[in-house]
């Protein structure tokens, strides 16, 4: 080693030559791996509008797998500047923290938008977000008509 620790390039390359030498260079003709295509947001989510809400159908597993693409999919939905949102979590088959800050993100944004918000949710989920902490900040109600109500008594 040099005395000021920088390498020159002959040095790298004496360098690379001993470690090709003991089989420890990788192959360079090798092929990249591609990275994991995630599933599309409409894979794990629908909007659509019901009873004068926009209505977000969140389904499937939400959880690391899945944020990225549901992120950006909520952020361009609270885009939407819809005067209540409704997300429903019923059809979810698994949620983890990761996917609930999701919800709680979708949430504080729709809320800085003055909209109005509520959860949906089937009775295993309301366990889930009482074990988590966030049963009295999402406050769920069983569908949608409740939803239209408590939104409309805001």
């Amino acid at each position: 080693m040099h005395e000021n620790s920088l390498l020159s390039e002959n040095d790298l390359l004496s360098e690379n030559d001993l470690l090709s030498e003991n089989g420890l260079v990788h192959d360079t003709s090798l092929e990249p791996v591609p990275t994991p295509a995630w599933p599309a947001p409409g894979e794990h989510a629908l909007l659509g509008a019901r009873d004068g809400l926009l209505v977000v159908d969140l389904h499937g597993d939400l959880d690391l797998a899945t944020a990225g693409p549901l992120r950006e999919w909520l952020d361009s939905v609270v885009a939407l500047r819809a005067p209540a949102y409704v997300v429903d979590l019923r059809r979810t088959t698994f949620i983890d923290s990761t996917g609930l800050n999701l919800v709680l993100r979708f949430r504080r944004r729709v809320l800085e938008f003055e909209a109005g918000f509520a959860v949906v949710c089937a009775p295993r989920t309301v366990r889930l977000l009482r074990a988590h902490g966030t049963l009295d900040v999402l406050d769920p109600v069983p569908g949608l008509p409740e939803a239209a109500s408590m939104i409309a008594g805001r």
